[in-house]
């Protein structure tokens, strides 16, 4: 740390802010943050464990239609029955999907290839009131996502709801794999948008300034698009990212940047005030402030990292996605951040402005060596100086893009300054020396003796073993509502709002076996006994029907279509894919079963493995830094004890709100992992913030002073990052999927628990009661005597 506070020097600031600056240039030259939003994989395969079944059968069937391929089910149905002008009306649009299909090479057309006029081209249900016609998309570039949109975007343009009282809408994998990409296409620019307006809010009431808040936001900006770009590194070492691992590393670069740069800023403005170089105070905000910050970076980094073992390819990709971003943003809050504020200094926290010792009106000490620079910005003010600042930023990107708007957008910023500089300087003279003056008079320091967080911690001191059971009472109380939880959330049923697969489903649903729109897949040897394997598979409860004869077959291996009687993306079709395993084998050993409602069933599995396992290490990977960071073995089983605690809070009153308020069909089988994850990394921040300070002031103060002191300096800046933290998270739910919703949710009600509840009552209730052998094995002598 002191080495790296020597960044902040008065000409080792300047290289590390313009270095950074090109770096941030040059990714967006070469487009890196594109080329990682293209690098997303959101097909079937992308998920699976390699391992799966349902992987072993994709093979094979892929290999059987020369492509990943994607069956499409175009439903028409009418109450009462389908007219003759319906049923003609079916036979016309087949005749222009299959005009249509001829614009794309990769799928195949909807009539009877053989002999178009052999029958009737769509399937008609026994009550006469629902017809199906399909055909099949293949995925020859599994990478380009157009490939499966362009042709379901024209077929729904073509045929979907054409009114009358007939209902037409285009469904199958296809269709919902469709609305799912959907979903993802643009993700990143609204949550990003959401997340950024919603912490400058926050930062703006935060740090009570109209100016100061650009600084951090800048940081965080620097951090996510350098995230972006180091993810486009990794996805071309072969890490597979999906669009919901983009989004959740997006919040995360965000909300953990923000809380990182809060406590930096914090400790910065406390040294403003106890020493007048602004390089001085900065060198010892970084020195002291930065242990904590690295801890708490750290440890988000290495549990995440634990993520790499899961079998679920989403999940483990996340792993080191997360991380990467997690580093990434402490990279930027540690060296970018301090650089930049020792380059504005004081000024900026307008009007509460932390003067040093030697009082108002004093310039800082060892002022900008930049020749000319510092006369410009006392010039310019605090106000406009941002203003140039942001215009040549962007100016700066334009000119990446196109040399002509950058000069343009130069010119522009060059002369709206000069328009402000003359009515700055006469507002400065007058009403805005007083305000100044006022605004003085009225800060006050808030240090170790005085505040609110005094007060707090005073008043758990008093009966810290009372209090702290009381906390911990409701916390279990809070846990009860694990016996709501469900996992029923599943493909079906997933989007928040309403979708065309979905709906096209639900019609299928009236007049055919459900599973109609999506078969499970059987495969076997060339030479197996298909007759036998199709009477074992429709025996099986839960299955509706057998196509007697393969769909596909090579000299190596025959595709069957088993239609199930339940929702494909329902629990119990799941429920059926383990029976129809079993008969099948019973007569065919190396017979396989795949398909939409098999890769489901194995996702779920698997997501409950990775529960299992990973839970655990994440534990282990927490307690070890604790323990190195606190230099002690009964503090880190604490304080993880108190946040494992929070995390079942959490989620036990989140699955009561999930089922009687939101009236959301259930959760994913991963949330409790991602939940855990995320809190316990993320909670536990907020007690190594806490009790690095602790330590700080025990070793000169005793334990029970030192935890007063501890909670009165840092609570404020604690409080804030955890409020800007679960505001963050909170805008997962502008996105119109239950899951993230859900995730988003939990994630922002456990942080403001561990805020409010554990980190500001539980954990010095412990530390009250316990007393100096919470640091055990630490020397006793050096942390109690004041």
């Amino acid at each position: 740390m002191r080495r790296l506070s020597a960044i902040t020097g008065p000409r080792a600031k300047w290289v590390v802010f313009f270095a950074w600056i090109v770096v941030l240039v040059a990714m967006l030259a070469a487009n890196l943050p594109g080329r990682f939003a293209d690098a997303e994989e959101n097909e079937s395969r992308s998920f699976l464990p390699g391992s799966a079944e349902s992987t072993a059968v994709l093979d094979v069937t892929e290999r059987l239609a020369g492509a990943e391929t994607a069956p499409t089910v175009i439903v028409y149905h009418r109450d009462g029955g389908l007219t003759d002008a319906d049923r003609q009306r079916i036979v016309d649009d087949v005749a222009r999907l299959d005009e249509a299909t001829r614009a794309f090479s990769n799928t195949t057309p909807f009539a009877n290839p053989v002999d178009p006029e052999a029958s009737p081209p769509y399937l008609l249900a026994p009550d006469g009131a629902t017809a199906l016609i399909g055909n099949v998309i293949r995925a020859e570039d599994t990478g380009d996502t157009g490939q499966l949109l362009d042709p379901i975007d024209r077929y729904r343009e073509l045929v979907s709801d054409p009114g009358g009282g007939l209902e037409v809408k285009v469904t199958g994998p296809a269709g919902f794999s469709a609305d799912a990409i959907k979903v993802f296409e643009g993700i990143n620019t609204t949550l990003v948008g959401a997340a950024l307006l919603l912490v400058i809010v926050l930062l703006i009431l935060i740090y009570r300034s109209p100016v100061f808040w650009f600084f951090p936001i800048l940081a965080v900006v620097v951090a996510e698009l350098s995230a972006r770009g180091a993810g486009w590194v990794l996805t071309e070492l072969g890490v597979t990212v999906n669009g919901q691992t983009s989004a959740i590393q997006s919040i995360l670069v965000i909300g953990a940047g923000t809380d990182y740069a809060l406590l930096l800023v914090a400790r910065y403005r406390e040294e403003l005030r106890h020493h007048q170089d602004k390089h001085e105070a900065m060198a010892i905000a970084v020195r002291r402030a930065g242990p904590a910050i690295l801890a708490s970076g750290v440890t988000v980094m290495a549990t995440l990292l634990s993520l790499s073992l899961a079998k679920v390819n989403g999940t483990s990709g996340l792993g080191p996605v997360g991380a990467t971003g997690i580093g990434v943003a402490l990279l930027v809050m540690l060296t970018f951040l301090p650089a930049l504020l020792a380059i504005v200094g004081r000024r900026p926290f307008w009007p509460f402005v932390p003067y040093g010792p030697q009082g108002r009106g004093t310039p800082d000490h060892a002022p900008m060596r930049v020749p000319g620079l510092a006369p410009l910005v006392d010039r310019l003010g605090p106000g406009v100086t941002t203003f140039a600042v942001v215009g040549v930023l962007a100016a700066l990107g334009a000119l990446a893009a196109s040399p002509a708007a950058g000069l343009v957008a130069l010119a522009a910023v060059a002369a709206i300054v000069g328009l402000l500089v003359g009515p700055y300087r006469r507002l400065r003279a007058g009403p805005l020396e007083r305000f100044e003056a006022r605004m003085h008079a009225r800060e006050h320091a808030v240090d170790e003796t005085h505040g609110w967080w005094r007060t707090v911690g005073e008043w758990v001191a008093r009966r810290p073993r009372l209090i702290g059971a009381g906390g911990l009472a409701v916390l279990v109380v809070m846990a009860l509502g694990l016996l709501d939880f469900s996992s029923g959330l599943t493909q079906s049923n997933q989007f928040r709002g309403s979708v065309e697969s979905v709906e096209g489903q639900a019609l299928i649903a009236r007049s055919f076996p459900p599973g109609q729109a999506a078969p499970t897949d059987v495969v076997l040897s060339a030479g197996g006994d298909v007759d036998a394997v199709v009477a074992a598979a429709a025996g099986v409860p839960g299955v509706a029907d057998v196509s007697p004869q393969p769909v596909a077959a090579d000299d190596r291996d025959v595709q069957l279509a088993v239609y199930l009687d339940a929702d494909p993306y329902s629990q119990a079709a799941f429920d059926t894919v383990p029976r129809l395993r079993d008969a099948v084998r019973a007569v065919e050993p190396d017979a396989l079963v795949g398909g939409p409602s098999a890769i489901e069933h194995d996702l779920r599995e698997a997501a409950v493995d990775d529960t299992i396992l990973l839970i655990p290490i994440a534990l282990a990977i927490v307690l070890v830094i604790l323990a190195v960071l606190l230099r002690s073995l009964v503090a880190p089983v604490l304080l993880v004890a108190t946040v494992v605690m929070s995390f079942l809070a959490a989620l036990g009153v989140s699955a009561v709100v999930f089922d009687v308020i939101f009236g959301f069909p259930g959760s994913d089988p991963s949330i409790p992992l991602y939940s855990f994850i995320f809190l316990v990394a993320l909670g536990v921040d907020y007690n190594i913030f806490l009790m690095a300070r602790v330590r700080e002031e025990a070793l000169r103060h005793g334990t029970r002073d030192g935890m007063l002191r501890g909670l009165a300096v840092t609570g404020g800046v604690i409080t804030s990052a955890g409020i800007v933290l679960a505001g963050t998270f909170a805008v997962l739910g502008v996105l119109p999927l239950t899951l993230l919703t859900e995730l988003g949710f939990i994630i922002a009600f456990g942080v403001l628990l561990d805020t409010f509840v554990v980190r500001s009552i539980l954990v010095p209730a412990l530390v009250f009661d316990i007393g100096p052998r919470i640091w055990w094995p630490s020397r006793r002598d050096a942390l109690t005597r004041p």
